[in-house]
């Protein structure tokens, strides 16, 4: 994939961003273009995106009704013996 940057300012910063942290082109572009991506508030990687699509998800699970309201070890204590063996 290529990109074509006519601005021979912006070029410049780009390598003195790489120089001065000792890291490729690409990368300085990279890390500016994810920095100011989260200074906007917008995600900027697929981890951060599935992150935030669990959580609307747990939300949403945790909003449901609930069929049993005892607590859990309840309800495992009365499905496995205490070897863990289904009853």
């Amino acid at each position: 994939m290529g990109i074509s940057v006519k601005r021979a300012e912006t070029v410049e910063m780009v390598r003195r961003l790489a120089d001065a942290k000792h890291i490729s082109l690409t990368d300085a572009i990279h890390q500016a273009a994810e920095r100011e991506l989260q200074a906007l508030g917008v995600s900027s990687s697929r981890q951060e995106r599935r992150a935030a699509e669990l959580a609307d998800w747990l939300k949403e699970v945790d909003a449901r009704p609930r069929i049993d309201s005892r607590p859990w070890r309840e309800i495992e204590a009365e499905m496995y013996d205490e070897f863990g063996n289904p009853r």
